[in-house]
């Protein structure tokens, strides 16, 4: 009975889904409104969205896509280190979800979870989960900031890749010929703009507080690697505000190890 019952438990933890797979996206300075903030497409596949603040009143925000009757799955989480674990609740960052319908919920903190993340060796601490049945159309997510923090937002649930989008969701615009005609002809189709972060933003982040890197044309947030790294945290620490492609392939070459744990810090494409 035994030997059944192990595999049996084995098979239950697999379909757990923590928030240490979800997509990372991080929130930029200049993301202060839901519009200028990204879109996640489909907001039921797992994105942890990271907002960090240097001083009160700060805000960030961003964008999350669903069809109606989808589930809306909302965890709010902060690092379980100083200075956000000794932080009153109202000390710590608001969180406001608007509905397409302009019908907004502000997360109320109901619980402090402990939650050990162990491929980056952090841990972090539940303080709100929320769940609804989801409208049609966009939700915005606004944080705003009490004192200097630095907050996850988990959204969604299904472990698989997921589109993020940066600016307006591009519409069809009809133009008029120059030759007058009856009907007007549609424009070409305009292109979408996808997340993407340029060097002089890598260069910036460049200390172990904040350690962003540049690998085979994407951009990294290798920060929570520094210290859990096997092979010491001056490896990590001398990739950060840099490109480290050369560094990172004759360190790892293609093994599927590493490659693995480098995609769990993916921020987006490099722009060009």
């Amino acid at each position: 009975m035994r030997k059944l019952l192990i595999p049996i438990l084995a098979l239950a933890f697999i379909g757990i889904t923590p928030a240490y797979a979800h997509q990372p996206v991080e929130l930029l300075n200049t993301d202060t409104t839901a519009a200028r903030g990204p879109l996640l497409v489909d907001g039921t596949i797992s994105f942890a969205v990271r907002a960090a603040f240097n001083k009160p009143g700060e805000k960030k925000a961003f964008r999350a896509g669903f069809a109606q009757g989808d589930p809306l799955s909302v965890e709010y989480l902060i690092f379980d280190r100083k200075p956000e674990n000794t932080m009153r609740a109202a000390q710590l960052p608001s969180l406001v979800i608007t509905s397409p319908k302009g019908t907004s919920v502000t997360i109320k903190f109901s619980e402090r979870t402990k939650f050990y993340e162990p491929y980056s060796g952090v841990n972090y601490l539940y303080l709100a989960r929320y769940k609804a049945v989801a409208e049609a159309g966009e939700y915005s997510f606004v944080v705003t900031a009490k004192r200097k923090a630095a907050v996850t937002i988990a959204v969604g649930q299904r472990e698989e890749p997921g589109e993020v989008l940066r600016g307006a969701k591009p519409t069809p615009t009809p133009t008029v010929a120059a030759a007058p005609t009856a009907s007007p002809t549609p424009s070409a189709t305009p292109s979408v703009t996808k997340v993407g972060y340029t060097m002089a933003q890598v260069r910036a982040n460049n200390s172990a507080s904040k350690c962003w890197s540049v690998i085979d044309g994407n951009v990294y947030d290798l920060t929570n690697w520094i210290d859990s790294h096997p092979g010491g945290p001056g490896y990590i620490q001398g990739l950060c505000g840099n490109d480290g492609s050369s560094a990172f392939s004759s360190k790892h070459g293609n093994r599927s190890g590493p490659v693995g744990q480098l995609n769990r810090y993916r921020l987006g494409p490099l722009e060009k």
